[in-house]
């Protein structure tokens, strides 16, 4: 570390610390260090060693100080002044180079000659291992000193920090006048530029931490005109400045900002000025009214959004079980396609492409294609919302009635028995006239079918021919079996009838049977069966 010199006048024979020799003169002999009292001639400074004391001192000379009291406290003060008294000139480099505590001693070999010394030096110290100590069992210290070192409410302090603050607040709302600009193509060739460094951004995120280096180089380039701008105008902004400086008390607010304005303001061959938009705006400026105006728009812009928000609150705190329930669905199903899109594209294509549809958007000509058709696509996108939301509703009433309604299917079954047609009469060790889809379960007649265990048959509902398909067989707890859900793709005739052979095996495709007078009947069409359906609901 350096020394820290200044100019020293010597009451004593005092000699120069680097080369030994006397330090000659009245006043002002040479310079001291302020932090470790080396004394060396002007000309010996540079060659003068690192001066450790810059870190140590203050730090490493309480490492031995291991209690708090009161007593210790007062103790380590007088050590403290002791050693100040002691650091005065001396009359020899040996009183000069002692001026220091057991860890430094300048011009000797305890001298710290590297950074990373010092560095070793106080983490190492006990003082610090006291400190970490400390920190991690005290409770005195606030959790946010910010917070604890809050001003309070104050007349006076309100008033001129309001002051302050709208004078100061310009640069936000011209940020946001010119970003609103560059997005709306004002100027065409700032918005292609702001284009393709979004691009670039995009496809190099890296490029985003040369940000605040790339911003403090434009704002000391846009300083640089002022600097060398020459010092004379004209004849005439000379002639304006006095007409505006006799006429200042008696122009109007707006004609004084604009002689100041005019006065002040340079050349500059930056289209943005950050070094005259940073200066705060005088209270008596159209820049302040300016700025006024914008806090006044802006607070009327955050109520009337923190009020539409509050409006919506209703659907997120199960004021409506029903709402919140959909809008936590929909939550965790956009959360998973969100998440599974991330997976697949790379973020910074999402940024790009992003950033160029909001570039797009705010095209002239989209602009226009947009106000022209937003009318139908309003309507469009309502009437599908509404349909949509129909639809999940529906849905969601059929899952939850899928427990409290039950459908039960019966199959009425017949076989062909020559010059007598289709009847219920089967052969032996065959399926009963009326079963389930399987056949392997015995039924009676439709009629005296009961309900099953736990249910009782729809007041609005009776047995019913299915005509269309496809056979769903739900079989629920009949006969103490297991619910069974078997669907098949079929379908039926005018009459609700499927034709299969004799073994019961449905034919496909179906084959229109002969008349039972012919004697003969198709193989494919010896027997068929007919599904009859009920709703019953639970009890």
């Amino acid at each position: 570390m350096s020394h820290h010199f200044a100019e020293k006048t010597y009451t004593h024979l005092t000699y120069c610390d680097t080369c030994t020799q006397l330090l000659w003169g009245m006043r002002k002999q040479g310079l001291q260090c302020k932090e470790c009292g080396y004394n060396c001639h002007r000309k010996c400074q540079s060659t003068a060693p690192k001066c450790s004391r810059a870190i140590t001192q203050g730090f490493l000379d309480d490492a031995d100080a291991t209690s708090n009291s009161k007593a210790e406290k007062y103790l380590r003060q007088l050590s403290q002044k002791a050693a100040h008294a002691d650091r005065r000139p001396s009359t020899s480099s040996s009183t000069s180079s002692t001026a220091s505590t057991k860890h430094v001693k300048v011009g000797g070999t305890s001298v710290y000659q590297s950074t990373f010394e010092h560095v070793k030096a106080i983490a190492t110290s006990d003082k610090l291992q006291n400190i970490l100590a400390e920190a991690a069992t005290t409770e005195q210290v606030p959790v946010n000193a910010y917070l604890a070192q809050q001003a309070p409410l104050n007349p006076q302090i309100t008033a001129r920090n309001f002051t302050r603050f709208v004078s100061r607040c310009g640069p936000v709302f011209a940020f946001r006048d010119e970003l609103l600009l560059l997005l709306s193509w004002e100027n065409r060739v700032d918005t292609l530029v702001s284009l393709i460094i979004y691009c670039l951004i995009c496809i190099y995120p890296k490029l985003i931490f040369l940000a605040p280096q790339a911003f403090l180089v434009y704002f000391i380039l846009s300083s640089y005109p002022k600097r060398k701008a020459p010092e004379k105008l004209d004849t005439k902004d000379k002639i304006k400045q006095k007409i505006a400086k006799a006429t200042t008390d008696k122009k109007p607010l707006e004609d004084a900002s604009t002689s100041k304005r005019t006065q002040h303001d340079t050349p500059n061959v930056f289209p943005f000025n950050l070094s005259a938009l940073f200066q705060p705006a005088s209270d008596e400026s159209a820049e302040y009214l300016k700025n006024l105006q914008n806090i006044q728009n802006t607070m009327g812009e955050f109520s009337d959004v923190y009020d539409w928000i509050m409006m919506q609150a209703n659907q997120f705190n199960w004021s409506s079980e029903e709402k919140t329930m959909r809008i936590l669905q929909l939550m965790i199903v956009s959360s998973v396609l969100i998440a599974f899109v991330l997976y697949v594209v790379p973020i910074k294509f999402i940024f790009l492409s992003f950033g160029l549809l909001v570039y797009g958007l705010n095209t002239r000509f989209a602009k226009y294609v947009l106000n022209e058709v937003q009318p139908y696509m309003v309507q469009f996108g309502r009437r599908n919302t509404m349909a949509l939301l129909e639809w999940y509703a529906d849905l969601e009433k059929r899952l939850e009635n899928q427990d409290h309604l039950q459908e039960i299917s019966v199959f009425e079954n017949q076989r062909w028995w020559p010059r007598r047609g289709y009847l219920h009469e089967m052969v032996n060790d065959e399926r009963s006239p009326w079963s389930d889809f399987t056949g392997a379960i015995y039924m009676p007649i439709i009629t005296e079918i009961p309900a099953p265990k736990g249910y009782q048959w729809k007041e609005t509902s009776e047995w019913t021919l299915d005509t269309t398909g496809p056979w769903v067989d739900t079989y629920l707890e009949i006969a103490n079996i297991a619910a069974v859900l078997v669907e098949i793709a079929v379908k039926p005739d005018d009459d609700g009838w499927i034709y299969s052979d004799d073994s019961w095996r449905i034919s496909i495709p179906q084959v229109e049977p002969v008349d039972f007078d012919d004697g003969e009947q198709n193989s494919e069409n010896m027997t068929r069966r007919r599904r009859w359906v009920r709703e019953c609901e639970k009890i």
